[in-house]
C-alpha cells in the first residue's frame, strides 16, 4: 500500500468514527427532547441521556420556541 492510499483509508477511518460519535449525539439529543417532552426534569435527562447540563438546557429552550 502507498503512502498515499493509507493516508487516504486513515482519513476514510477517522470520518467514519466522527460520523458515528456524531450519529450517538444526535441519538441522545433526540431521546432527552422526548424525555423533556415527557415532562422529565432537566436534571432526569441529564442523568439518564448523559448529556451535560448546557446541552439539555440548551434543548429545553429550542423545545419552548
Amino acid at each position: 500500500m502507498t503512502i498515499a492510499e493509507q493516508l487516504i483509508k486513515e482519513g476514510m477511518e477517522k470520518g467514519i468514527e466522527k460520523g458515528i460519535e456524531k450519529g450517538i449525539l444526535e441519538g441522545k439529543k433526540k431521546t432527552a427532547k422526548n424525555m423533556l417532552r415527557l415532562g422529565l426534569t432537566v436534571e432526569q435527562v441529564v442523568d439518564a441521556a448523559e448529556l451535560s447540563i448546557e446541552e439539555v438546557v440548551q434543548l429545553k429552550k429550542e423545545l419552548e420556541n
